[in-house]
């Protein structure tokens, strides 16, 4: 018989679901939130998008042209709460993770509460800690499907670069030193949201185009692609990226859909029309 590890700590799992660009934000933002407040317990989610989007980093400049243009080519476009450059929403998946620094109290009726109540600390207290734990537990659910990624290391001009996957943090995770997957934090006190897009099947000039941002010749890789590494489908990628995360958080998941007063908070954020707006 195969014995099986005891993990000491149990996550909640929001499963993909496609939603439009300002609810996925407002969903992310809600769930850092309540997580802040005691009344959510760490929590990973995949999610789509519908329609098909551009997601502008909080402080990132964007033109009136940019935005126009792009809502010109038939996408929507949304300013995250968190940082970084322009990414597309498009033949990808997206993942966040909400966790803490820091003891946090978990109320004692929660579905999911890593033992029934008290507290929990899972994430380093650093921001570039924090996303090297995250990162490591990406890096574990590729290599379950057999691609070798590594961390990204930090590219000064990043600030003068328009699209996410021109540009290169230690948040990111590369292969063969081509961009697979990029991603941005927000930290409030000692909670963290950290979420990002993985490239499964992204056109390598269609964010050049999309932007109106010169195009590469055929031949030069803007990013990589999974589907041009391994055959894989989107429920796959999902398993893999959260046996990761089981891994590097001594952590097994239960799977509850988002909550009444979550919904409430999500409606709430919506409410304010500049909150997500370019």
């Amino acid at each position: 018989m195969t014995d099986f590890p005891t993990r000491t700590h149990t996550f909640r799992l929001l499963p993909y679901e496609e939603f439009d660009p300002v609810t996925n934000m407002a969903i992310d933002e809600a769930i850092l939130n309540l997580h802040l407040a005691g009344k959510c317990p760490p929590t990973l989610r995949f999610y789509g998008w519908e329609p098909a989007s551009v997601s502008f980093g909080y402080s990132q400049k964007v033109r009136p042209e940019t935005v126009s243009r792009v809502k010109e080519m038939g996408l929507s476009v949304v300013r995250r709460p968190t940082g970084g450059r322009a990414v597309l929403h498009e033949g990808e998946l997206t993942y966040s993770f909400v966790a803490s620094s820091e003891a946090t109290n978990l109320a004692q009726d929660l579905p999911v509460s890593g033992g029934g109540g008290g507290t929990s600390v899972h994430l380093a207290p650093t921001i570039n800690a924090a996303y090297k734990q995250i990162c490591q537990a990406l890096l574990i659910g590729l290599k379950r499907l057999e691609v070798e990624a590594e961390l990204g290391r930090s590219d000064s001009p990043y600030q003068n670069q328009t699209d996410c996957f021109e540009a290169t943090t230690q948040a990111d995770l590369h292969y063969q030193g081509k961009k697979l997957v990029g991603s941005a934090q927000l930290r409030r006190k000692s909670a963290v949201l950290q979420h990002g897009s993985i490239i499964i099947d992204q056109g390598q000039n269609r964010m050049a185009e999309i932007l109106g941002l010169p195009q590469k010749s055929p031949d030069l890789a803007r990013h990589a692609c999974l589907a041009d590494l391994i055959d894989v489908d989107r429920v796959t990628l999902e398993e893999a990226i959260g046996y990761g995360f089981t891994q590097i958080f001594d952590c097994v998941f239960t799977v509850y859909p988002l909550t009444f007063e979550e919904w409430e908070v999500v409606d709430s954020l919506k409410s304010d029309p500049a909150r997500y707006t370019v």
